[in-house]
């Protein structure tokens, strides 16, 4: 039985090395019961019910985080945002950012001024708004892209001006409702930082072929 131990704690090495937390978890759960099988054949019952309490822990865990994980039926009008946007989290992740925003309506009103911290991040869901830069045009941005995430991500004040054209419709989640987010849910935020940094790549790979058809 002594390579029993051995195999336990190199199991246990394994976990420590995984970087997916489910799988950490899972081979946490074997480890612990090898050496509590281990513990409970040498008659060490201290080592062997601790182990078998560990283990039971991670076990909830396992459950816990694949439910998290199953994936969920959005409804019709979500399903499509969801694919072209926010694969990066899981549909129930999804569900749950997505309920801290609230969806508005707005005519011809400004969303980020610059050299002002926006209140909030915005989702464009119909309309258009205009980038502008010193009463310059930079571009119109269409359904599909943020508003003000870059001063999200650095906490700096927006480098531009914002505004509607015409009607719009946006999701609009207050900045110190993600502020909390980030703090409550680390793991969640890291990817909706994933999120936001590919709406960025979007947006300048849309200038750059802009100022190329000038």
């Amino acid at each position: 039985m002594e390579y029993l131990i051995h195999l336990g704690y190199v199991i246990t090495l394994c976990a420590l090395l995984a970087r997916d937390i489910l799988l950490l978890r899972t081979l946490l759960v074997v480890a612990q019961l090898i050496v509590g099988t281990y513990a409970f054949s040498r008659g060490i019952l201290p080592i062997g019910l601790w182990n078998s309490l560990f283990a039971c822990i991670n076990v909830v865990w396992v459950v816990v985080i694949l439910l998290d994980r199953r994936r969920i039926q959005l409804p019709a009008d979500l399903q499509p945002i969801y694919d072209r946007h926010f694969t990066a989290l899981s549909t129930r992740e999804f569900l749950r950012w997505w309920a801290l925003g609230a969806r508005d309506t707005m005519r011809d009103a400004r969303l980020a001024s610059n050299g002002v911290q926006p209140e909030s991040l915005y989702f464009l869901l119909k309309g258009t708004v205009r980038v502008q830069r010193r009463q310059t045009m930079v571009t119109d941005l269409p359904a599909g892209f943020f508003v003000a995430e870059m001063s999200l991500l650095t906490g700096h004040p927006a480098n531009a001006d914002v505004d509607a054209v015409g009607e719009i419709e946006v999701m609009r989640w207050p900045a110190q409702e993600l502020l909390a987010l980030r703090d409550r849910s680390p793991g969640l935020w890291i990817k909706i930082q994933s999120v936001l940094g590919f709406d960025l790549v979007e947006k300048i790979l849309r200038g750059d072929e802009r100022l190329a058809s000038h």
